[in-house]
């Protein structure tokens, strides 16, 4: 049968334009061998597309092994006695066929079996690459539809995960709203049996702290009738100041106490706190020396000026010296009242070298009618805190048994447009 160009160009796929152009250049030269190359434009360089060999004295590894040697579009085949004719389509590049016998196309020919073979070549090899790129096209399809089931399917889980989250979300606020319904009514229990103990321990303490003072009020009484039935005048004004000084207690007993539930308004103007120590150390003097104990001053010069009301400031540090005092009333020892001041707070501490605080009684030193004193409601310093916080600051405490205790009374530095 003979092959014709019409044949070739009608090709239905790249494997018959090889065959049949194969096979019409075997009729054409009928070399003893013959190799048709393909020039691979992204690999640069040529791969096999067709080898026949009709010399059995000629092994096809070697002719494959010289054809597989060239490379790029200049090709030399001197060395084997081969020839090579160019198959292009419009300056395109598309093979190669190289071959081995004594007739060589004349030009005429060899023109026309180039540009036909090499047209149905570029023709039906941008056919195969576009059959491939259709094929990876509906496979890359499938493959996005697939995902897009996938993510689909995905989304649709997540609706039903965020709408049960949403459910629960509502169940908990529910719960939590309920828990904090029932948390807030314990409080309210809980506060009122807190007042209920408070009003406890507060008349117990009362009853102890008012029975001594009304015991010695009504001895006094009853000496004060016999010593006026004796004519004793002057003794009689020795038991009446007794029983004045007796009446003085429980006055100051019930004045802690009102301090304590109704404090006074603070008043809010520019406080001098060196000039507040030094009318201190007057005033405490003479209580101090009567216990034998020393009163130094350390007052930082230049101290920034806090705001607050004066006779508050004063209430407290002369409850925590005369705290100091009662316990080292019966050793002596000495009193250190210091100021300082840091980039924020005016700090006054009020250190004595004292028997110090017991660790145990550390975390209720603050506490209403917390006390370790024989007489005392246990009100002074729970006072004293609650005058600081209004003040905006805190007071610190630092004690050790047998050394010593210090309580550092931290106020805020006034700053420009802060007093109102």
């Amino acid at each position: 049968m003979n092959t014709t160009y019409i044949d070739i160009l009608t090709s239905n796929n790249l494997d018959e334009v090889i065959e049949r152009s194969t096979a019409r250049f075997m009729e054409l030269v009928n070399p003893l061998a013959m190799c048709l190359l393909l020039w691979d434009t992204e690999l640069h360089r040529y791969i096999v597309g067709e080898t026949v060999v009709n010399d059995p004295q000629l092994a096809p590894s070697v002719f494959r092994r010289v054809v597989l040697s060239f490379v790029g579009n200049r090709v030399s085949v001197t060395q084997e006695h081969l020839h090579c004719l160019r198959l292009d389509d419009h300056d395109q590049h598309v093979g190669l066929v190289v071959y081995k016998g004594d007739r060589v196309l004349d030009s005429p020919e060899a023109n026309l079996y180039s540009r036909c073979v090499g047209k149905a070549l570029h023709i039906n090899f941008r056919l195969a690459v576009a059959e491939r790129e259709h094929h990876q096209l509906e496979a890359d399809t499938k493959r996005l539809e697939h995902l897009l089931q996938a993510v689909e399917q995905q989304q649709r889980t997540i609706d039903r995960l965020l709408a049960s989250e949403r459910e629960w979300s509502a169940e908990l606020e529910r719960r939590v709203e309920a828990q904090v319904h029932a948390l807030n009514e314990a409080q309210k229990r809980l506060i009122q049996s807190e007042k209920l103990a408070v009003i406890g321990k507060l008349a117990s303490s009362l009853a102890h702290e008012l029975n001594n003072p009304l015991q010695a009020i009504q001895s006094g009484i009853g000496l004060v009738i016999e010593d006026l039935r004796a004519g004793h005048i002057h003794q009689v004004e020795l038991d009446l100041k007794v029983i004045e000084d007796e009446l003085d207690r429980i006055q100051s007993i019930f004045r802690q106490m009102l301090d304590f539930y109704r404090p006074n308004q603070t008043e809010r103007v520019p406080l001098d706190v060196n000039a507040i120590c030094h009318d201190l150390a007057i005033l405490m003097r003479k209580r101090l020396q009567r216990s034998n104990i020393t009163l130094t001053l350390d007052l930082a010069e230049q101290l920034p000026v806090v705001i607050g009301d004066r006779n508050q400031i004063k209430q407290i540090l002369i409850n925590l010296m005369l705290n100091a005092a009662e316990a080292m009333d019966t050793v002596g020892g000495s009193v250190i009242l210091k100021t300082a001041s840091d980039e924020a707070n005016v700090v006054i501490t009020v250190a004595d070298n004292g028997p110090g605080i017991p660790e145990e009684h550390l975390p209720h030193l603050f506490e209403p009618l917390f006390t370790t004193k024989v007489r005392g409601l246990g009100l002074g310093l729970s006072i004293c805190e609650e005058i600081v916080k209004q003040h905006g600051g805190y007071i610190d405490v630092t004690t050790k048994v047998g050394v010593g205790t210090s309580f550092a009374l931290q106020l805020p530095i006034y700053k420009e447009g802060t007093l109102e």
